[in-house]
This record gives C-alpha cells, structure tokens and sequence, in this order.
C-alpha cells in the first residue's frame, strides 16, 4: 500500500525537513510533485503507519506499522532526491506504536515501545546488505514492570548526555539513561512516578504523550529566576491536563522528579498530543496541544524573575499556589473523574524526595490561541517556529506580527484525490 496521510499521520513532517514557509513537494515524479506536493512512498505494509521520525537533516526516515514492523529509508542526494527502502524487520510481536531516533544527528540507532510492553533500542550494522532484515540489531530490551503497555516515548540529547522517558498506558513515567555514556546496549532507570497520583483503574479511557524541551538549557528567563540550567524539562499530557516537569538533580544523587511547576487546563476532552517548541531564541516557552475536542492550543509559560531582595519562597507565596495561571486564577483544575478516584494514591516505590527548590520557582502560563481543527490526532514544531497540526487533512499554522495565530496552508488527502482525478 502507499503511505497516504490516513495511514501515516506524521507523513506531513516529510514537508518540513527543509527550511522555508511554505512546504517543499516530495514526489516520486515531476508530475506528482506538481499537482499536490507530496510524495507517495510505496510502504507494502499491509496495516496502517502508526509512526514516524526523521533524523536531523531530514534525510532519513523510520515508521513503525500496526504489521509489527520497523522500516528504514534513506533520501538519495541529487536533482530527484528520491527516497529509497534501506532495510524492514519484525521489531515488535505486536503493533509497533512508537519508533524515534536516539541521537538523531547520527541516524544509526532506534528506540521503539510495541503492544507486546516491550521498549527496545535498535542499532544499524552497516556490515550487512540492505534489505536484508539484519541491518538493525536488538541491543536492548525492557519490558513493562508491571504488565501494562508503554504509550509515549521521548528522548533528549544534552551533548555527550542521553535520557530517554516512557510512560505507560495507567500513568507510570519512568526517566531512563544509558549505563554508561555513548553507550546503548545497556539502560539504567534514573527515577519513576505515578503521572496522575496513583494507577489508573483499568478500563478507564486515558491519553498520555511525552515531550522534552530539546534546547540543552532552560530559557533565558526561566535560569534568571531560579531553574538550574541542568535541569530536564519535559511536557506531560495526561488525560485532559498537560503537567509540566523541571526534573533537577541534586548536588548528590541522580535526576528526580518533582511536583509539576505548572498544569495547563482548558481542554473539554482528552490531549492527544504534546508538542515543546524548539525554538530556543524566545525568552518564554511555547507548548502547543491536540484535544479530543478538535482544538489546537498554544500555551505561553513564563517565569517571573524575582526581585532584589525577594526570595524564590517568598515570590511564591504571594499567591496561595505556586501553580498559577497569568491571570492570577490557580492553574489547579477541581478534581473530578479519575482525578477523584486517585486522590490519596501513593507512587509506586514511596520514598523521600530531596526538595531541590524547582517547586518554589512560579511558573505563569496563558492560553494563546485555540485553533480550530476538527478530528485532530497529532502535531509538530517546524524549525521556524510553524506549528502543524493533522487529523486526515495537514493544517499549518504561523503566529503574525501582531502575535496572534492564523491558519495559512492546508492539504488533505481531498486534494490529492481531486488533483489526481483532473489529471485523468
């Protein structure tokens, strides 16, 4: 079958790995290229593209399929810059949910999570022949603790540093790190935790994603008022609320997960999707989310720099909850639903936690913009700060001079279908 958007919903990213506003086209053909400005890469899977990655330059590319298979092609250099298979396998004995690169500049090593609870590390052996099914060998595996599907997975790159975060299906997000640096054959667990208080009661309908902020350091703003420059920041959505983490690491020990510095609400149904923007050049973060209810939404986190004089402790104590929202109303949402039925839950492994002060640093946040698109699954930071959005039709967004958010391309599998009946 041809990879199309209806069955890979990330195919839209593959518009995106050169720079520039509006979206190059990718064909296997100058025609194709003209008509609709996609290309239609002949995937012979027989079950639909749950996945998708690019490495850095955009000249490699990764799916994962509901087949349980892993695929891998290369972008051939030259005028046609035609991409070719280098290499399929059987990675999963189940639906192969998520595949993304470690180290994506290099290009050479996957982590994948499947239906089988397994999360495995992938590394290429150039030694054997393309499509050979061998060209990628299993140099690590770890199953679910505690026989429940992982969902969402994350890596983050701090130079000779990697972390990679795992959630799964009932909320438990686990921090993992190789053993030894540069090394990946082996993973150590760095700290665990339960993302809505406790385990979720089985069959109860959730949504969890994972997403780093991949800049090396907090924001400019954020380490003027306090966060440690090595602290790990990550977005979590879970169910219908985002929690945002600054995972720090004390003097003496590993990184350890605190309270969330910020919880971003607003949506009527459940996050889908959780996207940190890359751009490193703003003085406040920018999170962007994909909702049940058929809305993007663009949040602004900010944290205030303290006066002369005034204590990080003392700054939030101004407000009866560090985790407030820029209008000065707690970010803190009533408990209701499953968040009922947790209250009270203790993590798994309790313990004490050494307070390394990221909780007492206020975080504000304000909803910047609710984009409307109907049956939206997924979406994308592009380099240039663009925002993409997809359901079964690709939506670009771009913030305008006057800051406020419009829609300025859009493409859909409509057009495609349209464009190839008129060239009949």
């Amino acid at each position: 079958m041809l990879v199309e958007l209806r069955s890979l919903d990330e195919s839209l990213v593959v518009s995106f790995k050169h720079q520039g506003s509006v979206p190059p086209p990718l064909a296997n053909s100058t025609d194709n290229m003209t008509r609709h400005g996609f290309q239609e890469l002949d995937h012979e899977a027989l079950e639909l593209v749950l996945s998708a990655d690019y490495n850095t330059y955009g000249v490699r590319l990764a799916t994962g399929s509901s087949d349980h298979r892993i695929r891998v092609y290369d972008q051939h250099e030259g005028d046609d810059e035609q991409w070719s298979k280098i290499d399929q396998w059987r990675a999963h004995n189940g639906e192969v949910l998520v595949v993304k690169w470690i180290q994506a500049a290099l290009g050479q090593i996957l982590a994948s999570i499947g239906e089988d609870l397994q999360l495995k590390v992938w590394k290429e052996d150039p030694s054997q022949a393309p499509l050979s099914g061998r060209r990628f060998k299993n140099i690590f595996a770890q199953s679910s603790a505690h026989q429940v599907v992982y969902v969402s997975l994350d890596l983050k790159t701090i130079r000779h540093e990697t972390f990679l975060a795992v959630i799964t299906r009932d909320g438990l997000l686990s921090l993992l790190e190789p053993t030894k640096p540069g090394e990946f054959d082996d993973w150590k667990e760095v700290d665990h935790f339960w993302v809505c208080g406790g385990r979720i009661p089985r069959g109860e309908e959730t949504s969890f994603k994972l997403s780093f902020q991949q800049a090396e350091r907090p924001n400019y703003n954020a380490i003027r008022a306090g966060v440690d420059p090595r602290a790990l920041s990550i977005a979590v959505a879970a169910i219908d609320v985002v929690k945002i983490y600054r995972v720090q690491k004390p003097e003496e020990g590993a990184y350890q997960f605190q309270s969330p510095v910020a919880e971003l609400t607003g949506s009527d149904g459940l996050v889908r999707d959780v996207a940190w923007s890359p751009e490193a050049s703003t003085m406040n973060d920018l999170i962007a989310t994909a909702a049940s209810d058929g809305f993007v939404r663009v949040y602004e986190i900010h944290t205030p720099v303290k006066n002369r004089g005034e204590t990080a402790t003392s700054l939030s104590s101004k407000r009866t909850n560090p985790l407030f929202a820029a209008n000065g109303v707690s970010s803190r949402n009533g408990i209701s639903g499953i968040g009922a039925g947790l209250a009270g839950a203790s993590r798994i492994a309790p313990g004490a936690r050494v307070d390394v002060g990221t909780g007492q640093i206020p975080h504000e946040w304000k909803l910047l913009a609710e984009l409307k698109h109907d049956g939206v699954q997924t979406l994308r930071w592009a380099c240039n700060g663009t925002l993409v959005s997809a359901s079964g039709k690709v939506k670009v967004w771009k913030q305008g001079m006057d800051r406020k958010w419009e829609e300025f391309a859009d493409a859909g599998l409509e057009s495609l279908e349209e464009s190839e009946q008129a060239s009949t």
